[in-house]
């Protein structure tokens, strides 16, 4: 009797054993293992998502009608400009998706605890993300400002990159936050964050063939270098806000002062 009924009991894990393609519980049961090379994944999704929207994006005046009608005079310059800007926009589309697909292999390679990888190397690699993205895309605008410079062509601009200033801005925001815990500091937060916007805003280009167009150009490119200044500024702040956080929580796991011992 006992023998039928622990067979019983044992039929569902014996008919789940025989089933076809069924590793289910393992996938749940070893996710927490896996959970680097899921978020890594999730990069590359997001990577090859963003060339398929971007591309969509940028050759849409095809089927929107977005192309002036006529070829001739002022009409043709200004078309002649808009395929030269396709061209040069998903030429830079693939690298700026690479950009994500190779964050995301690091992240995937992580041997980190969940806890250091959750809230350490994830922060740090979307203010890499971010960065990386919004130095490729001015240093594209730079591009497109010296073709449109000597030729007088206006080749367009790019999506718009506000969003990604938040994530880029991270560190900052963290060290505010930290700040703000011992003193109130309203000003702070807004100087920094504009700061890095109007370094990484798309540039504003005057026209060909005068000093101040020359400058624009110039100052295009410049803020590229000033882009990826504050990325790698943001990263050390993240870091080390991390890292004092972290040796405040192992503080207070195990407190210890000086005078303990007296």
């Amino acid at each position: 009797m006992d023998k039928l009924i622990n067979q019983l009991l044992d039929s569902p894990k014996m008919v789940s054993d025989k089933l076809p393609w069924n590793n289910w519980n393992s996938c749940i049961e070893e996710s927490e293992d896996s959970i680097a090379g899921w978020i890594g994944k999730l990069f590359n999704i997001g990577a090859f998502a963003f060339l398929v929207m971007a591309i969509s994006t940028i050759l849409s005046p095809f089927w929107t009608g977005g192309f002036v009608g006529g070829f001739d005079g002022n009409d043709f310059v200004e078309t002649l400009g808009m395929l030269l800007g396709m061209v040069l926009w998903v030429y830079a589309a693939f690298p700026i998706s690479q950009i994500i697909r190779n964050v995301g292999s690091n992240l995937s390679d992580s041997k980190s605890n969940i806890i250091n990888f959750i809230f350490h190397e994830v922060p740090i690699a979307l203010i890499k993300t971010a960065g990386y993205i919004l130095a490729m895309v001015g240093l594209f605008s730079a591009i497109a400002g010296l073709i449109g410079f000597v030729t007088t062509l206006d080749l367009g601009g790019f999506v718009s990159t506000d969003g990604l200033l938040v994530a880029a801005n991270i560190g900052v925001t963290a060290l505010v936050a930290l700040i703000s815990v011992f003193a109130e500091l309203p000003g702070v937060a807004t100087i920094l964050v504009d700061t890095l916007a109007e370094v990484s805003m798309m540039p504003e280009f005057g026209e060909a063939w005068t000093m101040v167009g020359a400058e624009s150009v110039f100052g295009a490119f410049v803020a590229v270098l000033f882009t990826l200044v504050n990325l790698y500024i943001n990263v050390v702040i993240f870091k080390f806000v991390y890292g004092l956080l972290s040796t405040l929580v192992n503080w207070v796991k195990s407190p210890y002062l000086p005078f303990k011992s007296l």
